[in-house]
């Protein structure tokens, strides 16, 4: 143990542990394999009150389960919040046979850590200091440092994004996938921004704590650069975002993910429609994790300092990732029709491709033509199915231009490769095939001047172009009613017509959890729908079936009551709805999932 100054004490062990000592108790970033115990000796502090780990890996936080239930809190990078609370079931599930991504979840802790979540950008006041939480990574695509100042001094808690001025301690963590560059370049942008954060000391997760010179990054900043242009033949260039103005108060963010666009009022407000992922690398899978390179250029570039109002197209991440940033920056608000409410409140009650794991309040609800007024410009706001069930068109006019947001429902593909007829097709968003109709029509209605696209940016609505869209979906529509062998095209094209809401669920042994039957009726005519109930040995259901009719277009709800045992030994406990529709059997087609 060695002591910094008078409150800032560091250990050596599995990682570097450093404790911050105040009149209020102590702070401690990283434990390894050290108990309260152990820390309170070594460094003679007492009054341990929180914990905060930089990543998932076992040495860096082995013991912090004993942190936990000797009621100490313990704060645990969002991003990484499997590894940390379910690294039993991902250790079990690992498929060593489908080894092309190396997040290595046997490296995780032993016990399963409950703890607060910390989520990038937030802000934390404990024992009487200020912590930022810094999202690094790199090392692990959840990796976060702890930023605080202390006695005149501003210090970066790193974890693994550095070990010793210009030196990583282990590369082999930063490659995420099989030949892959993409924690390699997460690296590269981690450190350009942790240079920028003004700190005088660095803590990182092994080695002795050193000044944070500039050199401290840019030596080892130069070699990743060089190994970059090495393997793509061409130099790294950091991400910086482009903004290009459609009208005079209208831009469109060109180099996210998803197109992003950003209506300003010329008073310093802005109001954005989706937030695409802002990075040269993008976390697009598992955590769906935004790092926000676009907002320090607000103001800079586009004279805006607050950001009022958020409104998605749907619920997808590349659409909805910034959000969560937005709202710890400027709390901004969202507004949107009320189909999309619950999956953006609850995404974790679906079974749906590309949800976000947080969940965020919708803060006003519009209903199907009320306008939403935002200084002055009026939004509609409308929920139809287009790429995905969960679907908004927005239309507004800014600067005497009519504007029209659709989302994916036309693909970026479509502008990318220069071809006219391509629609974003992904049959467990649940697409109707009857929307594949509906959507030229919808833009044929509203008329737009400019169509905001998810992909292909902001273009012109060319009538000609649409209409060709529009032979080309009559086209595809025809072929899968063709091709689907059901009374109805949309029973072989929707995979949760029944289904289970919510679908997962994380229980306590013996808990009893509501869950609701779901049945859309597709069909033109109304129909009987018998549901039998079953679940794994032990479940006790309150109802073993039922049966409903269903009004063509209508989805009817049936609540149930599980009621889970003291004791089992499976992961997962499966609820199941055996159906017969209409006088023919499917059997168990909807299906629960709850785990322990």
């Amino acid at each position: 143990m060695e002591k910094i100054n008078d409150r800032l004490y560091w250990i050596e062990d599995t990682c570097s542990t450093y404790v911050i000592a105040s009149d209020d108790g102590a702070i401690v970033i990283d434990c390894g394999a050290l108990s309260p115990q152990q820390v309170a000796e070594e460094t003679g502090v007492g009054g341990l009150k929180q914990l905060y780990l930089t990543h998932f890996h076992r040495d860096q936080c082995s013991a912090a389960a004993q942190w936990s239930k000797a009621g100490i809190e313990v704060g645990l990078p969002f991003a990484e919040k499997r590894f940390f609370a379910e690294a039993d079931l991902l250790r079990a599930a690992y498929d060593t046979f489908d080894n092309y991504t190396a997040y290595y979840p046997g490296f995780s802790a032993l016990e399963d850590i409950e703890g607060q979540y910390v989520e990038d950008y937030a802000r934390y006041v404990v024992c009487g200091y200020e912590f930022q939480v810094v999202p690094l990574p790199g090392h692990t695509f959840g990796s976060v440092g702890y930023l605080f100042d202390l006695d005149g001094q501003r210090y970066l808690a790193c974890g693994d994004l550095l070990s010793a001025p210009g030196k990583v301690r282990e590369y082999f963590w930063s490659q995420w996938r099989y030949m892959d560059f993409q924690g390699h370049v997460n690296l590269l942008e981690s450190l350009e921004h942790a240079k920028g954060l003004g700190v005088d000391m660095l803590l990182p997760g092994h080695g002795a704590p050193f000044a944070a010179t500039e050199e401290a990054f840019t030596v080892l900043q130069r070699a990743l650069e060089e190994l970059y242009e090495l393997f793509y033949a061409k130099p790294y260039e950091y991400y910086r975002p482009q903004f290009r103005p459609l009208s005079e108060n209208v831009f469109e963010v060109t180099n996210s993910a998803a197109n992003t666009y950003i209506v300003r009022d010329g008073a310093g407000h802005g109001l954005f429609i989706d937030c695409g992922y802002t990075s040269n690398a993008a976390i697009a899978a598992n955590p769906h994790r935004f790092i926000d390179h676009m907002t320090p250029y607000l103001e800079s570039e586009l004279g805006i300092s607050q950001v009022e109002w958020f409104l998605p197209t749907h619920y997808h991440d590349d659409h909805l990732a910034g959000l969560p940033a937005l709202q710890l920056r400027y709390a901004t608000k969202v507004a949107t029709a009320p189909e999309l409410q619950d999956i953006i409140e609850h995404p974790e009650r679906y079974d749906m491709p590309c949800l976000v794991p947080h969940q965020t309040k919708v803060d006003q609800v519009v209903q199907r033509q009320q306008p939403f007024i935002w200084r002055g410009i009026e939004f509609i706001i409308e929920q139809f199915p287009g790429q995905t069930l969960y679907h908004n068109l927005i239309t507004f006019c800014a600067d005497g231009v009519k504007y029209l947001a659709i989302g994916d429902n036309i693909s970026g593909a479509c502008f990318r490769d220069q071809r006219d007829f391509i629609h974003s097709f992904i049959p467990k968003n649940r697409t109707p095939v009857s929307s594949y109709r509906d959507m030229p029509q919808q833009i044929k209605d509203r008329g737009p001047d400019i169509l905001l696209t998810g992909h292909g940016g902001g273009v012109d609505c060319q009538a000609e172009q649409v209409e060709r869209w529009e032979q080309w979906m009559e086209r595809w529509s025809q072929l899968f009613e063709g091709i689907i062998d059901q009374p109805h095209a949309n029973l072989g094209m929707d995979p949760h017509w029944v289904e289970f809401y919510p679908y997962k669920v994380r229980i306590e042994p013996g808990a009893a959890v509501d869950f609701e039957v779901r049945v859309l009726n597709h069909e033109s005519e109304t129909r009987r729908c018998a549901l039998r109930f079953k679940a794994t040995d032990g479940v006790q259901l309150s109802q073993e079936e039922v049966e409903i009719a269903v009004a063509p277009g209508v989805t009817e709800r049936y609540k149930i009551t599980a009621h889970f045992p003291q004791q089992f030994t499976t992961h997962s406990l499966t609820l199941t709805a055996d159906v017969t529709w209409d006088g023919r059997h499917l059997g168990e087609i909807a299906e629960a999932i709850a785990y322990w």
